[in-house]
């Protein structure tokens, strides 16, 4: 049985938004409360954090994870990594390097941003995160067989994954056919979901993420990275029975 924590759920401003009176940043539904995008897959004793917001701290202590044993980072846009500098905790715990799944493109970006996670440091004769670079093929963590699922978000590569009946499809507006039936059949399925608009640079709109659901058939699927423009009972009416906006915290199993 794999456990999936949506810890967060927004996209890269968050809901409420800075600044912003729209009816969903008032928060008179609480679903609407969003902080960045963070998922945390377990199975069985093994605990796999996805991304890394600022947020990520008060996530994994809502949430009550315990421990984490490796990263994956989809791509290093800040409101998915920000908050990496959390992860010291997780290796101050184990005594050793966290393994930290992350493609080539990936790491060039966040060794340049946090270097004394990936290399020597003033704190420990080691670094913090060791890198576990991933391409197409699948890649073996323990009890767990991790599938990468590369597409584009604008001109940023993401890795995104899937883990038996689970798979994520993170920040999307591209993505070759061959890559997007990795996720085919699944039971469950997480997609981002970020704007309403039917052209957008860096997103897929709405009703084009509607269309690759419908594909994939899975048997259940959550809208996350949503940003404010999405009221969670409005978003709802316009939703398959099968399809379902997340909301932090929430915990499934599959």
């Amino acid at each position: 049985m794999t456990t999936v924590i949506f810890n967060g759920t927004g996209s890269s401003t968050g809901v409420p938004q800075l600044f912003c009176d729209c009816d969903v940043c008032k928060l008179t539904d609480e679903r609407n409360r969003r902080t960045r995008f963070s998922m945390t897959l377990i199975e069985d004793e093994t605990v796999l954090q996805i991304d890394f917001p600022y947020e990520i701290r008060q996530q994994l202590l809502r949430s009550q994870v315990s421990h984490i044993d490796a990263g994956w980072l989809t791509h290093a846009h800040s409101d998915h990594f920000a908050g990496i500098d959390d992860m010291r905790m997780a290796s101050f715990r184990k005594d050793e390097p966290l393994p930290f799944f992350i493609s080539r493109e990936t790491f060039e970006i966040a060794q340049k941003r946090f270097p004394y996670l990936f290399f020597e440091n003033e704190y420990l004769p080691r670094p913090f995160l060791k890198p576990v670079f991933v391409e197409k093929e699948p890649v073996q963590f323990r009890n767990m067989t991790l599938l990468p699922i590369r597409h584009k978000h604008g001109e940023t590569v993401v890795t995104s994954l899937r883990f038996k009946d689970f798979a994520l499809l993170a920040d999307i507006n591209s993505i070759e056919p061959a890559e997007l039936d990795k996720a085919k059949g699944v039971k469950l399925l997480a997609i981002s979901s970020t704007v309403w608009k039917k052209k957008h640079p860096t997103h897929f709109s709405f009703e084009e993420i509607l269309d690759i659901i419908k594909y994939l058939a899975p048997e259940r699927a959550y809208l996350t990275h949503m940003n404010h423009t999405f009221d969670y009972s409005e978003t709802l009416k316009k939703l398959p029975e099968n399809v379902l906006p997340a909301v932090d915290g929430l915990k499934i199993e599959v």
